[in-house]
């Protein structure tokens, strides 16, 4: 198997069959779940093309303040620079190659390799004098700079010189995260998981609810997702949508629909309202924390949710007072590491204006009871009994939509679509 440009190894020709061997109406076959040949595909067909989500920019608030990201074979340095602009860059010395940000977050005015010395202002720009020793200037040997975007507090990197064209989603994001202040927020607090499922499975999870009456007893309090599907409650779903829109637009923000669709082929971005009587997701729907962006300026409540998805590895949900931020990091084909992060307002003060007893368990439950669900599914694919069923027409619709995109990424064009069984 020759390695693609990327370094991950795979056969394209198995590849391509194995996408061409899936059925339409239903899950990936086994091979998508288990196989490392496939994960490496992913790896690089996937993970190295899209932009993805690597933090938020007020994890690094001051200058000189650094955080590292590691994904497949690259670890890349996130640091905000002196004139308070960040930059990204692969996390590896130009000498010999070795990782010169050993921690996973720190502050510094310079970047030191810690193997033969080298050093590195935070632009990226050598500072060991190389060219009497070396034969080579220092102006050549800066770090290799990764690509990077802020859309609204929110940072993505792409490791492709080429990657998927980011523009679109970018505006459409930003036109609706800028409501909710995460230029000025900070972390609250972290939560790591290391999930024994693959990463698939963790999204497929996340693009459905039909789970949410068995697994989520807090979230189905707080929201409509599991109503919005139920014929006698359809009506009542969209009079408090439209109740919902009318009070946003009252606002000068963002409307949604009764299904909370994408707003884009890898992306959504979607205003959605909160249980009557709710102003955030909390358990009780009460507020956990001082209001943040458009909603403290104006001292008022939205009563709703900004919901952010994208591709392949993010999710936010983002209340009035609080957002809570969902980031997947694939280890392998089986397993994935999961970060959630808590964001409140810079200036809030725990123990005082907030306190993470009230803060965390509404989505700390909610992501903790899907990672059993996960992990049970990746045991039973992972059965040489497995064999795909069918997916709800009415309920499944978006797991639907993340597989058709998986499988064209993957393939390079659109999947073949076979008729469901019936």
């Amino acid at each position: 198997m020759p390695a693609a440009s990327s370094g991950y190894r795979y056969d394209p020709n198995r590849v391509a069959a194995l996408v061409d061997s899936y059925r339409h109406g239903g899950p990936l076959p086994r091979a998508f779940y288990v196989d490392p040949e496939i994960f490496q595909a992913d790896m690089d067909r996937i993970w190295s093309r899209y932009w993805l989500y690597a933090g938020h920019a007020c994890q690094i608030p001051r200058p000189g303040d650094w955080m590292t990201w590691s994904i497949g074979h690259d670890s890349i340095v996130l640091a905000r620079g002196p004139d308070g602009a960040i930059r990204a860059f692969h996390n590896t010395c130009r000498h010999r190659g070795a990782r010169f940000c050993t921690a996973e977050r720190g502050h510094g005015r310079a970047f030191a390799c810690p193997y033969h010395g080298w050093s590195y202002d935070l632009e990226g720009r050598l500072l060991t004098r190389t060219q009497a020793d070396f034969g080579v200037p220092e102006s050549q040997l800066g770090l290799h700079p990764v690509q990077l975007r802020n859309t609204a507090g929110i940072l993505w990197i792409a490791l492709a010189d080429d990657p998927v064209p980011f523009d679109a989603a970018h505006a459409d994001l930003a036109a609706r995260l800028r409501h909710q202040g995460l230029d000025d927020a900070k972390l609250a607090v972290g939560r790591r998981y290391t999930v024994g499922a693959n990463w698939k499975l963790v999204f497929e999870n996340n693009r459905e609810c039909y789970h949410c009456p068995v697994a989520h007893p807090e979230y189905v309090k707080g929201t409509y997702d599991v109503q919005r599907s139920v014929p006698r409650h359809v009506a009542e779903v969209q009079r408090q949508t439209e109740l919902a829109n009318a009070h946003f637009r009252a606002l000068g923000i963002d409307t949604g629909d009764a299904w909370s669709d994408m707003t884009g082929a890898f992306w959504r971005a979607h205003r959605t309202p909160l249980m009557d009587g709710w102003k955030s997701q909390s358990l009780d729907g009460r507020p956990v924390a001082p209001l943040m962006g458009t909603f403290r300026d104006r001292n008022t409540w939205s009563d709703g949710t900004l919901r952010t998805t994208v591709f392949p590895n993010f999710w936010q949900h983002a209340s009035d007072d609080h957002a809570v931020a969902t980031r997947i990091t694939p280890v392998d084909a089986a397993r994935c590491i999961v970060d959630v992060w808590w964001f409140v307002h810079k200036d809030a003060v725990e123990g005082r204006d907030y306190d993470l007893a009230s803060l965390m368990p509404f989505w700390q439950r909610t992501s903790e009871q899907d990672w059993v669900i996960c992990e049970a599914n990746q045991l039973g694919v992972s059965s040489s009994r497995y064999v795909p069923g069918p997916y709800s027409r009415s309920l499944e619709q978006n797991v639907q939509h993340f597989v058709d995109w998986y499988l064209g990424e993957l393939s390079g064009r659109a999947p073949q679509r076979a008729e469901a069984a019936a």
